[in-house]
């Protein structure tokens, strides 16, 4: 283990090294035990509401957050959450949500997309571009702006929400004004040095990103589909990203590469990786004081293209 980790990524993964590994777990052992958050940030909303809308494949969830902000039009954002499409569920990311919300006076839109193995691939996509879709359509009666409409996602949720901005160019039917991914999965089929050198022993194992694979797609030629690993999609004329990395992450250099490709293609994108950190640290702020800088982080960059 690298002698310069932090203190906190140690203490907490030697808290953790006990416990066991999900991939030995069904997918229903996992729901019964994953806690997504560790946020306990005092954290004011003007309000919250839960609206059911009937999606493509039977009724969505969508959770609204709406900041103390005041405005006749609010910039929103339509957020997808992690959990390898197998667990997590959008209440588990009301912490994260809400703080979004609160740092970026941004009203936020979570949704509850289904998990696999009982919906698998594509079904969670579909329910992402119909939610996006929706908020588009919707954004007047919602009090939104359409025209500052960002997406963004956290490990599972940053594939959909890279899938979502490369869908919007593609089909003309909604605009993206932004797009941020947080310790993005982009490629379920490409070798990296992250992958291998942390494949174990740091928070996600690898071993967990094949059995969600196993689970969410249907075969091993899907893992190259663009719908399922947006690094082999089209990014030209994609919306400008912000890619957050953690250097203990098996998906690190995976969401590096995306964020080369849209450079490679023109596109303005910022990238952050944070040096000492793990997948989903920012989600865990009351461990790592590090992850309340991502925050900060997307509401500068929100400013400056918005």
């Amino acid at each position: 283990m690298n002698i310069q980790m932090p203190e906190a990524t140690k203490r907490f993964l030697s808290d953790i090294a006990g416990f066991p590994s999900l991939h030995t777990m069904s997918p229903q052992e996992i729901r019964n035990v994953v806690v997504a958050n560790a946020i306990s940030d005092n954290i004011e909303l003007a309000s919250t509401e839960d609206i059911q809308l009937e999606g493509p494949h039977g009724s969505l969830s969508v959770r609204i957050y709406r900041p103390q902000r005041q405005a006749a039009s609010l910039p929103v954002i339509v957020f997808f959450h992690g959990g390898g499409f197998v667990f997590n569920r959008m209440e588990h990311y009301d912490p994260m949500c809400g703080k979004l919300a609160q740092e970026t006076g941004h009203a936020v839109v979570s949704v509850d997309y289904r998990l696999a193995p009982e919906s698998k691939f594509p079904v969670p996509v579909d329910e992402a571009i119909y939610a996006v879709q929706w908020v588009y359509d919707h954004a007047a009666e919602l009090g939104f702006d359409p025209s500052k409409l960002s997406v963004a996602g956290e490990s599972v949720g940053g594939n959909l929400a890279a899938i979502v901005a490369q869908q919007a160019v593609k089909r003309g039917t909604f605009s993206i004004a932004y797009q941020i991914l947080l310790s993005p999965l982009t490629d379920w089929v490409g070798d990296y040095e992250s992958r291998r050198t942390y494949a174990s022993g740091y928070f996600l194992e690898t071993a967990l990103l094949e059995y969600c694979a196993g689970h969410y797609l249907n075969s091993h030629a899907e893992r190259t589909d663009p719908l399922a690993s947006p690094l082999y999609g089209d990014v030209a004329g994609v919306a400008p990203a912000l890619i957050v990395t953690a250097e203990y992450d098996p998906l690190r250099d995976e969401g590096e590469r995306y964020a080369q490709k849209l450079i490679e293609n023109g596109i303005p994108v910022k990238v952050k990786r944070y040096p000492g950190m793990i997948h989903t640290f920012y989600a865990l702020t009351d461990v790592f004081e590090d992850g309340h800088d991502v925050y900060s982080l997307i509401g500068k960059e929100l400013r400056e293209y918005l």
